[in-house]
């Protein structure tokens, strides 16, 4: 994939296609936005023209393109805070150290690291002697649902590119290419209910989602206007299955990202985070947050779901 192909955010495009030209990428990038906004494809596009042999990078035809794309290019170096252990304080440490080992083949070694939101600060603190004083030819892409979940030195000591989903017209039009059997009609009702997120649109259709993405927004709504004994009611419907409460849960961490986001003045699509911002503080959006993050830890456990659904309720009453 090349830059000209990436759907959204064109301007923010442009100035990486203009510094990929002129040679002037920072050496340490954050990439930020919610899940679905194209942050991990984004990444991998900037690590191929780090690679990428030829005049016009990336081109996606050079060997050097072809092993990226291929995820096995030996100087494309992936962390993912998902899975454990990759973003841990050793792990980071062991990054920091081969930092400093030369590339084996591409001018600049390209460390991507995924999901940062996962990254406890601890590891945020061992990565900062690299960012302080990072080695010639190495570059890093984080990406991370807000960065504000990431240290302010961090953040000081990067360049941010936040990414906005599309509107849902581009988003069905290149969605229906996954699914030309689709009524495109279909494709733009899933498109709109997701504000124009690719990669939401995508697991709506896949999955079946709209349902749980609808519990989930009722759920937050209720949250922001404080109608306790709704929020009870409600979260008694994710008890339908285990899968679906996991997606119900997904959709609430989406919606309280784009929450925070718009408490600290960031633009956000999103209008149950615009009615957020407006009846709730700061404080209360960043504890929802966290009570949420834990809700899906706790959902992992293999908890009872008629019990976690009663608890749900409790911690989101911040």
């Amino acid at each position: 994939m090349q830059f000209n192909e990436f759907v959204a955010n064109d301007k923010l495009i442009e100035e990486i296609t203009e510094a990929v030209k002129t040679n002037t990428l920072p050496h340490a990038m954050i990439l930020d936005g919610a899940k679905g906004t194209g942050k991990k494809t984004l990444a991998k596009i900037i690590a191929q023209s780090f690679v990428c042999t030829s005049d016009n990078r990336p081109c996606g035809k050079c060997p050097a393109c072809i092993k990226a794309m291929h995820s096995s290019h030996p100087d494309i170096f992936t962390a993912d805070g998902n899975n454990t252990g990759e973003l841990t304080v050793d792990a980071v440490r062991n990054i920091r150290d081969d930092a400093y080992i030369m590339p084996n083949e591409a001018p600049t070694k390209v460390y991507l690291l995924l999901n940062c939101d996962k990254m406890l600060a601890p590891a945020q603190n061992a990565f900062l002697k690299v960012l302080e004083e990072p080695p010639a030819n190495v570059a890093f892409i984080m990406t991370v649902t807000s960065a504000n979940m990431l240290l302010q030195t961090v953040r000081s000591r990067s360049r941010l590119y936040t990414l906005y989903p599309a509107s849902p017209e581009a988003a069905a039009e290149y969605v229906s290419v996954f699914y030309p059997k689709t009524d495109y009609g279909d494709i733009l009702h899933a498109a709109q209910l997701c504000d124009g997120n690719i990669g939401k649109t995508l697991d709506m259709l896949e999955d079946g989602g709209e349902e749980a993405k609808k519990l989930a927004d009722d759920i937050f709504a209720a949250v922001i206007r404080g109608n306790e004994y709704t929020v009870l009611t409600l979260t008694i419907k994710i008890t339908a299955s285990r899968a679906f409460a996991v997606s119900v849960l997904d959709f609430l961490t989406e919606n309280a990202a784009e929450c925070v986001k718009a408490s600290v003045g960031a633009k956000t699509h999103s209008t149950i985070a615009a009615d957020a911002s407006k009846r709730m503080t700061k404080n209360r959006i960043f504890r929802l947050a966290e009570n949420i993050e834990r809700a899906k830890q706790v959902l992992e456990t293999n908890v009872n779901l008629n019990f976690f659904s009663t608890w749900l309720s409790s911690v989101l009453r911040v």
